[in-house]
């Protein structure tokens, strides 16, 4: 199908499968449609049909409470085209900006699941071929018995490779999760498409950095960090890493941060944030380098990092609701601009 898409800078054309989401076969194509979630949660890319035959994936989608269905507004992420289309982006978006490097549509394999604690998971994929992404991306992920594709930020950080490493938390009567933690198994196959995500780490750019992440939303942190340790860029700058959980038994991960605060002690800085809980002594004990907190990740970050704030560039992960406070907190307190506030907001 021909997909003809108009914002107010101009219209650009690119092609579409039937069996594929369009806001999939637009990035595919170097086409740059607006999008957060691309799982149909956010809402951000929606669009307005103009023409053509559609069929919508998902008519619960969450994204859906920010469409108009009076002027026929669709969620990119969960439309197919039955035909040739067009469709009005609102805005001002420059469709012809390729994210590089570019989507595609893959297989991949599970090599094994490693529970980190009772609801969170780690997942481990081999490829059917390589990949290449930048550090701070995501992909979404879909099981052959269960609709939909969920998104999932990289752990792990090597440009190209096979093996891909997901941290998933458990979610309550969540179909994927269910099946991953109850009935999934090594040598079972799934559906990839990625990478996506636009808060990504650049070391060109020279920056100071700030992350603050929830839960599971630490992968995206991990790989950042990863590929800052790899080309050196904590030789030269700093960075102050705030992870938040519930409690104790919540945590994860701790070698692998006090891995790279190990390798960078006087620039890297990494401090675990309980919300219902106190730090245990063991932990302080086991793990000299990594700082241990109560409250909650943002909260910590504005007391330790006051009037330290500029010239950092910002990373954000994890719930939806940390991240809204997160962004609050850095624009009013911290008064970081907009351009400094990297986050991908999906759930």
């Amino acid at each position: 199908m021909q997909i003809e898409v108009k914002t107010k800078k101009g219209a650009i054309a690119y092609p579409a499968q039937p069996q594929e989401p369009l806001l999939y076969a637009a990035l595919r194509a170097g086409v740059a449609l607006p999008y957060e979630c691309a799982t149909g949660t956010c809402g951000t890319c929606k669009a307005r049909r103009l023409s053509g035959v559609v069929i919508n994936d998902w008519s619960e989608a969450p994204g859906r409470q920010f469409l108009k269905p009076e002027r026929d507004e669709v969620l990119m992420c969960q439309t197919r085209a039955l035909s040739d289309c067009a469709f009005e982006v609102p805005g001002n978006a420059d469709l012809a900006v390729a994210p590089q490097p570019r989507p595609s549509f893959g297989e991949a394999r599970i090599e094994r699941i490693e529970r980190l604690t009772a609801d969170v998971a780690a997942l481990h994929l081999s490829l059917a071929r390589p990949i290449e992404f930048v550090a701070g991306q995501f992909a979404v992920l879909r099981a052959p018995q269960i609709a939909g594709f969920r998104a999932y930020s990289m752990v792990n950080y090597a440009r190209p490779t096979t093996a891909i490493e997901f941290v998933i938390k458990r979610k309550p009567e969540g179909k994927f999760t269910d099946w991953l933690f109850s009935q999934a198994a090594p040598g079972d196959l799934l559906e990839w498409f990625g990478p996506v995500g636009k808060a990504v780490f650049d070391p060109h750019e020279q920056r100071t950095i700030l992350a603050i992440a929830g839960g599971s939303g630490i992968a995206s942190i991990v790989s950042i960090l990863e590929a800052g340790c790899a080309v050196g860029h904590f030789d030269a700058f700093a960075a102050s890493i705030f992870f938040g959980v519930r409690t104790n038994s919540d945590i994860f991960y701790l070698d692998r941060l006090n891995g790279f605060a190990a390798q960078f002690p006087e620039r890297l800085k990494v401090t675990v944030v309980l919300s219902h809980d106190r730090p245990s002594e063991e932990l302080r004990r086991r793990y000299p380098l990594i700082g241990f907190e109560s409250g909650f990740p943002h909260e910590i970050a504005a007391r330790d990092l006051a009037g330290d704030f500029a010239g950092r560039v910002a990373y954000l992960a994890g719930p939806p609701i940390l991240v809204d406070v997160a962004i609050r907190m850095l624009v009013t307190q911290a008064r970081l601009p907009a351009r400094d506030i990297r986050y991908d907001k999906f759930s």
